[in-house]
């Protein structure tokens, strides 16, 4: 019953904001520390909320068109504030409990906790505007973008574009060939996207 009312909470809050195969290796292991201070409130966002998803600890995490908010029964706490004034767009936990944000424009952050890691098109990703995250059963990490699907395996990207050895006329390529968006991927149980 109290996850019912939180999530009653937590839609209430969101309904009210939004109303008002190319690789590169050898990636950078840059990180960006997250100042100690990060911004809590007793309400959520007051911007456009794409995502919400709860995670193994029960933690609500929302994605915003103004920062990632975690609520953890108490308040809201804008964990990205200090790092990114991005549009956020998806998150995901993966198996080892990291975070991962998607972004309409600025790439993709990777949170451990503790600190970020930002990863965009200089590192392999498809595109800076991603609106998926998912994790297949191998642990790879996936990326909706609007310009393919990527796939980082921990050390790179591979980028996958939609039309690309398929059979298609002159006509067919002409009319497809800009048509690259992948707003979402899942893996049946065969192992097939």
């Amino acid at each position: 019953m109290k996850y019912v009312l939180l999530y009653a909470l937590v839609l209430l809050v969101a309904g009210y904001s939004s109303s008002k195969a190319l690789t590169k290796n050898d990636l950078p292991k840059d990180t960006i520390k997250a100042k100690s201070k990060q911004l809590s409130t007793a309400y959520g966002s007051s911007h456009i909320t794409r995502t919400i998803k709860q995670d193994r600890k029960g933690n609500i995490w929302l994605a915003t068109f103004g920062g990632v908010y975690r609520y953890d029964g108490k308040s809201f706490t804008n964990v990205t504030s200090q790092v990114s004034s991005a549009h956020f767009f998806s998150v995901l936990e993966d198996r080892k409990g990291n975070f991962w944000f998607s972004t309409v424009g600025e790439g993709v952050y990777y949170y451990d906790g503790k600190s970020f890691q930002h990863f965009t098109t200089k590192e392999g990703l498809a595109s800076n505007g991603v609106f998926d995250i998912y994790e297949d059963k191998a642990g790879t990490i996936w990326f909706g973008t609007g310009e393919g699907a990527s796939r980082y395996d921990g050390k790179s990207f591979r980028t996958y574009k939609m039309h690309e050895g398929l059979p298609l006329t002159s006509d067919e390529r002409r009319f497809l060939k800009d048509d690259n968006d992948v707003n979402s991927i899942i893996e049946d149980k065969t192992g097939k996207f």
